[in-house]
């Protein structure tokens, strides 16, 4: 009977290793899989700096770049900029931004072209070098975010517009962008920059740059 019984306990005690054994087996192909699928999702991060106090027209600290990132994450871009001073609920119009204020965000993704137009002024020598531009806008009475691609107008068309989702926490703006918007490409400059309109976007010379990195346009990846 006492041999019976040892064997009995023996025998569960083996079954409980064994039990034991196939659960961390199976946490450790979990975990496997979960880490194999965020370093699949994750992407280069890209980080600039800038100083504080070089903002032009001795525009407010919301308006002063001291930050900005670049990042993938899974099937988005994240855009990130730090300003100097926390962004108002209501920022007050500050010449010569009577019109909008915007945090912005100039993607070159292809070197060979500069595309006119919006949201600046068409025509002959009108180009710059920025297929994207992320935006984010303060237009006097509300907050909104959208995705220009100005793309289709080297063959004549209209720029595109898309809404954008963003936050404003403090001192940060931040804009995820789906890649496919941005015809997922793996490489690109950025330039991330503050802007004033003196007039509705598109005048010839109500655009004002207000900070911006130096030199404008940094590589992603670094």
């Amino acid at each position: 009977m006492e041999r019976i019984t040892r064997k009995g306990r023996k025998t569960r005690r083996i079954l409980s290793l064994r039990a034991t054994t196939s659960r961390v087996a199976g946490l450790l192909v979990i975990s496997v899989i979960l880490t194999a699928g965020l370093a699949a999702s994750a992407g280069a991060q890209v980080s600039a700096t800038d100083p504080t106090g070089d903002a032009r027209y001795r525009a407010p600290g919301f308006m002063d770049i001291v930050g900005a990132e670049a990042a993938r994450a899974g099937q988005a871009f994240i855009f990130q900029m730090s300003v100097a001073a926390p962004i108002p609920a209501a920022p007050p119009p500050t010449p010569p931004g009577t019109n909008q204020i915007q945090w912005d965000w100039a993607l070159n993704t292809d070197p060979t072209t500069s595309p006119a137009g919006s949201p600046f002024p068409s025509g002959a020598g009108q180009g710059r070098p920025a297929e994207f531009i992320i935006h984010v806008v303060w237009d006097g009475s509300s907050f909104s975010g959208h995705l220009t691609d100005r793309r289709p107008t080297l063959s004549g068309g209209e720029a595109v517009l898309t809404p954008l989702a963003f936050t404003i926490s403090g001192t940060v703006v931040r804009v995820d962008v789906d890649a496919s918007l941005l015809d997922e490409p793996s490489s690109f400059l950025w330039g991330p920059v503050t802007f004033y309109w003196s007039s509705p976007p598109g005048g010839t010379a109500g655009g004002h740059f207000v900070d911006n990195l130096q030199p404008f346009y940094n590589p992603y990846p670094a």
